[in-house]
């Protein structure tokens, strides 16, 4: 599907599984995906959520802690959870769509990244995934002081809390800035085309859950497809 819009969801991940639906739930797709797979699934609450909704979901995830985690969310769902990396998969495994959740701007090589998510996928599969919007999202979190310049990739290890969870920090978290002119210029150079650019922006009275209003979109979603 071929589109760009500013998605109003209420959170980013929800936000992130709007846009997944509307992928999955487009007329392109003549028959539902027989195997989805997620790449970096956190907690696990994405996969829970596309299960629910009935599609064959593996989700894999590299942090020990973090499958822990989801190992939990999931015990009640038909979801086929892995201990590993995108790069750690079996080549013989493909899929027919591919999610990923905040988890390219971690990456340190975003070719190698972007081709180990490829390699699992059909001809003419989609990989959705989201960052935070490279343009505006210093403005929000300030990772970058005087050195910051948009055009500039610059790397950065972070801490930072969950809005309605300030009192557990996530530290020692890779953060890397780079333009969107770098990620549509990777995804080109390892073999995808780009249908579709979401930009998350909530209404009003979501976003004063946050604290305050928000001056720009602070997260953004790829809809990509393999050719």
């Amino acid at each position: 599907p071929s589109h760009c819009r500013r998605s109003r969801s209420v959170l980013p991940w929800v936000t992130y599984a709007a846009a997944a639906w509307d992928t999955l739930a487009n007329p392109t797709f003549r028959t539902k995906p027989s195997n989805v797979l997620e790449v970096g699934a956190g907690t696990g609450h994405i996969s829970k959520e596309l299960s629910e909704l009935g599609f064959s979901v593996t989700a894999i995830e590299p942090s020990t802690g973090m499958y822990g985690v989801a190992k939990d969310v999931l015990s009640l769902t038909d979801v086929r959870l892995l201990n590993c990396t995108s790069f750690d998969l079996e080549k013989s495994q493909l899929y027919e769509v591919a999610f990923s959740h905040l988890v390219a701007h971690v990456v340190d090589d975003l070719n190698e990244f972007f081709e180990s998510v490829g390699q699992h996928l059909k001809a003419n599969s989609h990989f959705i995934f989201s960052i935070p919007h490279p343009c505006f999202y210093n403005e929000y979190k300030g990772f970058f002081g005087d050195e910051y310049n948009y055009m500039t990739p610059m790397s950065k290890t972070v801490s930072f809390a969950i809005t309605k969870d300030s009192k557990n920090k996530i530290s020692g978290v890779p953060y890397h800035h780079r333009p969107l002119s770098e990620y549509i210029n990777k995804l080109v150079e390892t073999g995808f085309a780009i249908d579709g650019f979401d930009e998350t922006y909530p209404e009003e009275d979501i976003q004063l859950k946050y604290g305050a209003k928000w001056e720009s979109p602070r997260y953004c979603v790829f809809i990509c497809r393999k050719l």
